[in-house]
């Protein structure tokens, strides 16, 4: 609890006292910036630790793989998902569950066979996601 007033000042995190309570509740600061930029950061650090990237690099082979949604933009929350799209490869089934008790978070794969095939929102999303294996062609 030393630490608190610290990190309140420096608006890494949000506190307050109930009154009546006198328990404490402590929230990250999701208005600060360069929280939520830390949390991006240390969100593709557990990806690549877990060795998820690579797995996935291996079993779709030349194909392009994006962390996207709430997650590769540090605004996840605890029961967010991890969002990641295969383009050029239909669905291929593959076991994740090790690396979703290793992340703690339920693990969605979205296949597609090409951009072509992705409605406008969602091709934008997968645009301001996170490159994790291969690239795309303009």
């Amino acid at each position: 609890m030393k630490s608190l007033p610290k990190l309140g000042q420096e608006e890494y995190i949000k506190s307050s006292q109930d009154k009546e309570t006198k328990r404490w509740s402590i929230g990250l600061n999701r208005n600060n910036p360069q929280i939520m930029q830390l949390k991006k950061i240390d969100n593709l650090r557990l990806i690549y630790e877990s060795n998820l990237a690579d797995y996935l690099e291996e079993k779709f082979a030349e194909t392009t793989i994006i962390l996207f949604g709430s997650y590769s933009r540090g605004e996840d929350i605890i029961n967010s998902d991890i969002d990641i799209a295969i383009i050029g490869r239909k669905d291929k089934l593959i076991d994740l569950s090790s690396y979703e008790n290793i992340l703690e978070r339920k693990i969605n794969i979205n296949c597609y066979d090409s951009l072509k095939n992705i409605n406008k929102h969602l091709k934008e999303n997968l645009f301001n996601g996170i490159l994790l294996a291969g690239g795309f062609e303009i």
